[in-house]
């Protein structure tokens, strides 16, 4: 990730700690110690987030792809690739910054795995994709064979990826809501009932989760009715 861009992840992370922890450092009912419990956690996970996505990388060598990602390097021989493409990435439908196309590379059995920041917002992502293919063609050998059935294993994949990133997406646009939500009763009158429901625990534990599980389900419904 370029210099450029890591400014405003780094921006964008501060103002989501702060909407996070606003709330709970304001409500006297949570015991100091957990305050604090809460703030080194959430920001030791923003950190390593933002950490992570600076250092995340594709590399290309002799011997095949090295996919540095957030928590793990995945490594692909040339012969064991089976395809390398680009794709829609129907997530950026929810985030205007975000690339319209990405790329993949799938493994023995179908692995996919992603290969970080070779997108239409950082490179021209056809001509990379075009060169990597030759390369590929060229390094994987004359015993390379496709994998039979490996296009209705990757339908049936890209199915559960597109709902898990299309649920994160949704989790992550809730924290907005979720937390004006939680400052009702810091800046205005609610009944009482309404005030004991809406604390950071109730919002932010019952919210987050349940709009994961909503945006999962509806993207996963949508992809196999229209896949």
């Amino acid at each position: 990730m370029g210099a450029g861009r890591t400014v405003p992840v780094v921006v964008a992370v501060v103002l989501a700690t702060i909407g996070v922890l606003f709330p709970v450092w304001t409500d006297e009912e949570i015991a100091g110690w957990v305050k604090w419990l809460l703030t080194l956690g959430l920001v030791g996970f923003f950190a390593w987030l933002v950490t992570g996505a600076a250092r995340a990388a594709t590399v290309a060598d002799a011997d095949g792809l090295r996919v540095r990602g957030l928590v793990r390097v995945r490594r692909l021989t040339w012969p064991e690739i089976q395809d390398i493409r680009m794709e829609v990435n129907h997530g950026a439908a929810m985030n205007r910054n975000a690339p319209q196309r990405v790329s993949y590379a799938y493994g023995p059995r179908g692995r996919q795995v992603q290969l970080m920041y070779v997108d239409d917002t950082r490179v021209d992502l056809e001509r990379e994709i075009g060169f990597l293919r030759r390369v590929w063609e060229e390094r994987r050998g004359d015993a390379w064979a496709p994998d039979t059935g490996l296009a209705d294993r990757i339908d049936r994949r890209e199915a559960g990826r597109l709902a898990v990133m299309s649920g994160i997406s949704w989790a992550m646009l809730s924290f907005v809501p979720l937390t004006l939500l939680m400052l009702l009763t810091i800046f205005t009158k609610v009944p009482d009932a309404l005030e004991d429901v809406l604390t950071p625990w109730t919002v932010m534990g019952l919210g987050v989760p349940g709009a994961f599980l909503v945006g999962m389900l509806l993207s996963y419904a949508r992809e196999r009715r229209t896949g």
